[in-house]
């Protein structure tokens, strides 16, 4: 059984379910995520955010403008111990993978809304591993924000890998902004051969029960048989 284990830096909830009021900070989180992925339109109106891991602590307005910064700078001073968690030996022997957006192909790259990849960037800029597009997708696909979501066989089936090599002798994290059910990162970790050592960190990870407080970091293991014809994936909250 293959098992990645996560870290997310809150809960996600959708909006106007029963542990969303239930959990203090799920309206704050929810707004995070969104901006991080800046896939609303019109774009989401500046938050008020204040996560207790960010440095600066009091309330920050944040939008789609200023919301990787905001992530990035409650990370800048944690990179030993999350060089630690995902069991790096340092900082250096770290390449953050991102889960290609749904409009990222092999030539967009550059130009799509690839939010997770500037995500990485900023990351790598403060000191945190390094980078590397590993797959895309093989045509753009519809994102879907309500309703059924592609399966994880279906999200594999659609990826594509790029003619970047797959680093040697380092840690790879596989970054997303909101982990739901783990398919995607399971999808994009079976492409790679589920064989390297492999994490995952995202922005938030989404739970349905109430919890104590969705700006708390969240620890979180996917799960599936990597030798399965079949993507049974499974994702397991801390």
């Amino acid at each position: 059984m293959r098992r990645i284990r996560g870290l997310a830096l809150g809960t996600y909830y959708a909006k106007g379910a029963e542990a969303a009021r239930a959990t203090p900070n799920a309206s704050q989180v929810r707004g995070l995520v969104y901006a991080v992925k800046d896939n609303r339109v019109p774009p989401n109106p500046k938050q008020s955010i204040q996560h207790r891991l960010h440095p600066i602590g009091r309330p920050v307005q944040v939008d789609r403008t200023n919301a990787i910064e905001y992530v990035t700078a409650m990370l800048a001073n944690r990179i030993d111990r999350l060089t630690k968690f995902f069991k790096a030996e340092d900082p250096d022997a770290i390449t953050l993978v991102p889960v290609p957006s749904s409009s990222v192909t092999a030539a967009t790259i550059q130009t799509a809304r690839f939010r997770t990849l500037r995500l990485c960037n900023a990351l790598a800029g403060v000191g945190f591993g390094h980078v590397a597009v590993l797959a895309v997708q093989r045509k753009p696909v519809e994102g879907k924000t309500k309703g059924n979501r592609r399966t994880a066989d279906q999200i594999l089936a659609g990826l594509a890998r790029t003619s970047t090599p797959v680093p040697r002798g380092t840690t790879l994290v596989i970054v997303d902004d909101n982990v739901q059910s783990g398919a995607s990162i399971a999808a994009l970790d079976k492409l790679l051969g589920a064989s390297k050592p492999t994490a995952a960190f995202a922005v938030a990870v989404t739970d349905s029960q109430p919890y104590a407080d969705a700006a708390k970091a969240r620890r979180f293991t996917i799960e599936y048989d990597e030798t399965a014809d079949i993507l049974d994936v499974s994702c397991t909250l801390g």
